[in-house]
Formats: structure tokens, C-alpha cells, sequence
């Protein structure tokens, strides 16, 4: 019985460390680059602050606990959340002059002494030309690049998975990204059984400079949801880029969509009219904000809108480690049938329950907007 007993008890501490990091650690970023990180790290910066809910999803007990720097984006862009991991985990991290593009304060970087230095892959460029990466290469602070816009559906994933290798929280990547696949095998099973495919277009940050029209990403961020679930992206046929604005003439003579989705948020800049979605905001508002949208001049004339396939999705959703919850809002808008027993609300109650300690809140995330006259 005593050796029953070792045995067992044995194979219960190799399940518990077998995810542990050993270091020095070697890993392949999402960027291609082999990285070398020689101890646990204890202090990173995010040149993205969005990558907080990142490191939500691996340092659930208090994400903030080994960020020392991250850049003002996260906090501007969606207030409510910010406010709500404040309310949960305290003070937050000081604010640096990080852009998202990759423009950095680097004595300011310094100064703060981290071991880590996390950013997004469009930054790669601008970190290389500057000397950012060979310098903080040079006093021993690697720098990993993630992704979740340029390739969301693919990188989102992974971002977590890397980033879980760097930090020692192996453990808690593999759950979640488990909980991503599940959730996209589905999506993908429905989808291929699916004969016709709908023409879709996005408008992105809808209202946010006011009752304009209409601006729109093609090959990235939400134009990539679009292609993942098989739909047909006007954003893609149209711009020269990958983002740009298409005039609401040309959708209403030459490109019809037969869904059109607008995101929003709560964004604080004096203009913005745009769908409040997020926490601290309520069904009726998020009804009114779409209804005003939808009466635009010449909008109520759009098939989408005559047909009553017009919808609104919370807008960080297109570069957010949790966008497999807005590939699901777009699924039950492109294909209303096939997904009608599918609730992206009731996954994103499920993620923030199970895999991170993010207080539980209203919120509202995603939504059809009212049928107009």
C-alpha cells in the first residue's frame, strides 16, 4: 500500500510540473524569431496594453502583478474593461509612450528594468529600424512578438500559447487555447456544410468621428473573421490596402452586402456617436446607438438594411486574445439558421469564468440592430 501510495503520489507531481518552464528558455515567437529567455520573468512591458487580457488569461490571481510598463491603448479604447480589472486587481501598471505601431520612450523602457518585453508583430518593423530590439538585446531583455489582428483566427491561439512558455504559465495556455479550438472546430463543422456563403461588410468604428460612412478592413482584423467563416468580404474586393473607406453609394449601387456588421465601443472622443459596447452599458442603449446609425442619409435604402441583417459587435474584438467569442457573434449573423442554438454571450461568460479571475459583469458584446421602416 505504501508504494501504491509513492507511485500516486509520484505521478501527481509530475502532472503539476510537467507544464513548468525550465530555463533558460528557448522559444519560437509568433514572428518566426527563436528567443532565448534566460530566467522567470518578473517585470514586462506590453507595447500593446491590450496583451493585458493576455496575461489575464495566465496570471489569473492579478495580471498586473508583473506588468511594469504598457502602453495607454487598452484603457482608452474600452474604458469599462479597464476599469473593472482595476476594481479587481488594484492600482494599475504606470503608462509609458508605447504606440501600436512600435514608436517607443526606450530610456523610459530602460528605466523601468524589465526582463521581458512583449509586443505586437506589426511593431517588428519599427522595433528593428530604431535599434529597439538590438538594443535591449544588448542588456539581456528579450523581446517576443505576438499577434492578434493581422492573423486573429491563427495567432490568437498561439499568442497565448508563446507567451505562456515565457512567462511559466504553460499550464493555463494549453487550457485556453484548448477552449479556442473546441469552440472554432464547431464553428468550422457547421460552416462546411453550409452550400451558399453571404457577401458581408464591415464597418469599423461606426460613428466613432461621427455619423460618417463607411470605414472598413479588408485582408486583416475583421476582414479575416469574415474569411475564416467562408463569407464573402466586400472590404477585400474593394480597397487597395488593408483598411480604407468605401463610399455608402458604391455599397448601395455596385456591392450590396447581404449582412452588415458595425462595430463600437466606448470610445471617448468628443464626436462619437458609435454603438456603446462593453460593460457598464445596457441592451436599450446599444439598440438606440444602432437605430441612429442605421438612419443615416441613404442608409435605410441598403439591402442589409431592408432585410433586417444589420448588426453591431463590440469593436476590440478584432485584435482581442477572446475574439473566438466574436467569431461566433459573426457566425450567428452570417448564417442566422445554421447557428441558432449558439450563444457568444454565454462563451464569453464561460472564458471569463474559467480561465481567468476577472470579476464577472454585465456586459454586451454583441447585437442586431432594429428592423428599420
Amino acid at each position: 500500500m505504501r508504494s501504491i501510495a509513492y507511485s500516486a503520489l509520484a505521478l501527481l507531481l509530475s502532472s503539476t510540473t510537467s507544464f513548468a518552464t525550465d530555463y533558460p528558455a528557448t522559444i519560437t515567437d509568433v514572428a518566426g524569431r527563436t528567443v532565448t529567455i534566460d530566467k522567470k520573468p518578473q517585470r514586462i512591458i506590453l507595447q500593446d496594453g491590450r496583451d493585458m487580457l493576455t496575461i489575464a488569461l495566465l496570471d489569473r490571481d492579478n495580471p498586473y502583478k508583473r506588468v511594469v510598463g504598457w502602453s495607454s491603448n487598452f484603457v482608452k479604447s474600452d474604458p469599462g474593461t479597464a476599469a473593472l480589472l482595476d476594481q479587481a486587481f488594484g492600482k494599475a501598471p504606470p503608462v509609458m509612450t508605447l504606440s501600436e505601431d512600435g514608436d517607443v520612450d526606450l530610456e523610459a523602457m530602460i528605466a523601468a528594468k524589465p526582463d521581458l518585453v512583449v509586443a505586437q508583430e506589426r511593431a517588428e518593423k519599427a522595433f528593428k529600424t530604431s535599434g529597439v530590439e538590438d538594443k535591449l538585446k544588448a542588456l539581456g531583455v528579450p523581446v517576443i512578438y505576438l499577434d492578434v489582428m493581422e492573423k486573429p483566427v491563427e495567432h490568437a491561439p498561439l499568442s497565448v500559447e508563446v507567451l505562456g512558455k515565457a512567462i511559466d504559465r504553460e499550464k493555463e495556455a494549453k487550457d485556453y487555447v484548448s477552449f479556442y479550438k473546441q469552440h472554432l472546430d464547431h464553428l468550422n463543422d457547421v460552416i462546411a456544410k453550409q452550400t451558399t456563403h453571404p457577401t458581408v461588410f464591415i464597418e469599423a468604428k461606426a460613428g466613432n468621428k461621427g455619423d460618417g460612412c463607411c470605414y472598413t478592413h479588408g485582408d486583416m482584423g475583421f476582414g479575416k473573421f469574415i474569411a475564416a467563416l467562408k463569407g464573402n468580404n466586400v472590404g477585400t474586393k474593394l480597397l487597395p490596402g488593408q483598411t480604407g473607406s468605401v463610399s455608402l453609394e458604391t455599397l448601395l449601387s455596385t456591392n450590396p452586402p447581404d449582412v452588415y456588421i458595425m462595430s463600437g465601443s466606448q470610445w471617448t472622443n468628443p464626436e462619437n456617436a458609435a454603438v456603446p459596447f462593453g460593460y457598464n452599458t445596457t441592451p436599450q442603449q446599444v439598440s438606440a446607438a444602432l437605430a441612429k446609425l442605421e438612419q443615416r442619409d441613404g442608409f435605410p435604402a441598403m439591402k442589409a438594411a431592408q432585410d433586417g441583417r444589420v448588426y453591431g459587435i463590440y469593436h476590440q474584438f478584432y485584435n482581442h486574445p477572446y475574439n473566438i467569442v466574436g467569431l461566433e457573434y459573426f457566425a450567428t449573423f452570417m448564417y442566422p439558421d445554421a447557428f441558432k442554438g449558439l450563444n457568444p454571450g454565454d462563451t464569453y461568460a464561460s472564458l471569463i469564468k474559467d480561465f481567468t479571475h476577472i470579476p464577472a459583469a454585465p456586459a454586451v458584446l454583441g447585437a442586431a440592430a432594429p428592423v428599420t421602416e
